[in-house]
């Protein structure tokens, strides 16, 4: 079974003791947006009628179309037409873009919705921001979801979330039950003492050897995760230090875990000989990817591997890193990290990779997703580069090519307006003032 068909669907979560906390959170959720978040009729309804945008201009996943001003048709939650002379059915509601560009919905490749902080003046941690607990964590990722499709983001794949609440919430947001993207999900394995420290996650993800990593693969699978994510190596927040984690063999293990079943692996990479190890061992995705050099970028183009550099998440932290209670020094090694991947992102540009576009979007961020299409642009991609990671490179990364990332008919109406036009000033992709999901209008102007 296919990953696209599996995320368009209805997932069958098994009632495995990690699932059982996020479905008690959702069924607290469900009754909390019960007044406020349609129902699957009324979705239903709002996607069959007609639907024709007109625009100044269309980027379509791949270029700006040259027509100029056109118009674009939707019925039942798909593109079905478009060109400047395609007819307007009768009834149909009509959304003037003027002086705007259409562009598929954005797709973000990397997203943690259940990151929670609620007071910035300390350092998060899960007993004071969670109270403890996955049912305080669900309803701000449901919030955080909000943000997020409000950006103009359409799909994400949200890269781990303890007690699968991630699986939760994509089911919620499937069923109308609250708003927010769609969601890929993803199971994260790291080693005993190598997950998050500063919130304290419960230790459900943790396997030290590749048979725990298959057992561990298999349980997330089972459960609903599209995706097995594995941390590869050491860095994430203050840590810099990108130490290797696991062996290729270990890494392989998700990989046989998950390719039979049609599934993926992303490795959290911060470090060359982690990422070399990820890449050797077959995943799909290098995240962050600091430090790769070029045989491993050619490596990486021979055999397939996108590359997911999450560039802003480096200055977030840094903006946030008194607050965060980092140790002294933070900022200049963040710099320094900052600039590695800026330079593995030059280097696999060159030798062919593909790059993703994922914010790495954490606590306060969310909503802030369409800055990583900016910060692309800083490490050396053109605008219309940029864009198309967001969407079309994306899609592909995801297995969803053929349904997402375009617009063109037979494809979901996920379409975000930004003003003027973002292949000029990129910086408009922070502008949204349209976005529809399937067909369902979220904003408009």
């Amino acid at each position: 079974m296919r990953l696209a068909r599996r995320t368009f669907g209805m997932r069958t979560v098994l009632a495995a003791p990690v699932a059982l906390a996020a479905l008690a959170a959702f069924a607290a959720l469900v009754l909390s947006f019960s007044q406020t978040a349609p129902s699957r009729a009324a979705e239903a309804a709002v996607t069959s009628s007609a639907i024709v945008i007109e625009c100044d201009r269309l980027f379509d996943g791949r270029s700006i179309r040259p027509e100029g001003r056109t118009r674009v048709l939707v019925e039942n939650g798909k593109i079905t037409a478009l060109g400047p002379g395609i007819a307007v059915p009768a009834g149909a509601d009509r959304i003037d873009l003027a002086g705007m560009t259409l562009l598929p919905g954005f797709i973000d490749a990397h997203t943690h919705l259940s990151y929670l902080w609620s007071d910035t003046t300390r350092a998060p941690t899960f007993v004071l921001d969670y109270l403890g607990s996955p049912i305080v964590m669900a309803f701000g990722a449901a919030q955080n979801a909000q943000k997020t499709l409000r950006a103009g983001f359409t799909t994400i794949r949200e890269m781990g979330s303890p007690d699968g609440i991630d699986v939760a919430l994509a089911q919620a947001i499937a069923s109308g039950y609250t708003e927010g993207p769609r969601i890929i999900t993803a199971g994260p394995i790291y080693p005993p003492g190598g997950g998050r420290t500063d919130m304290k996650w419960p230790a459900d993800g943790t396997a030290a050897t590749a048979e725990e990593i298959t057992k561990k693969s298999r349980e997330y699978l089972g459960q609903g995760c599209d995706w097995i994510k594995i941390y590869a190596t050491m860095g994430t927040y203050d840590d810099t230090s990108g130490t290797p984690l696991y062996t290729s063999d270990e890494i392989r293990a998700a990989v046989e875990a998950a390719h039979p079943r049609g599934r993926w692996v992303a490795v959290h990479a911060m470090g060359l000989e982690g990422a070399r190890r990820a890449v050797a061992a077959g995943v799909r995705s290098l995240e962050h990817g600091s430090r790769l050099d070029r045989a491993t970028v050619r490596e990486m183009a021979r055999r397939g591997v996108y590359l997911d550099p999450t560039l802003y998440h480096m200055q977030w932290y840094s903006d946030h890193g008194a607050a965060l209670q980092y140790s002294p020094g933070y900022a200049e090694r963040l710099a320094a990290l900052q600039k590695e991947q800026f330079a593995s992102v030059r280097l696999a540009k060159q030798a062919g990779v593909a790059i993703a576009c994922g914010s790495d979007a954490v606590y306060t961020m969310h909503g802030e997703n369409a800055r990583e299409i900016v910060w692309l642009t800083k490490a050396g991609l053109s605008p219309t580069e940029a864009l198309r990671s967001a969407t079309t490179v994306n899609a592909s990364l995801l297995g969803l090519e053929g349904e997402i990332g375009r617009i063109a008919p037979g494809y979901a109406a996920d379409l975000v307006a930004v003003p003027g036009d973002p292949t000029k000033d990129i910086e408009a992709v922070l502008h949204p003032a349209f976005v529809m999901k399937g067909g369902r209008i979220v904003t408009r102007p």
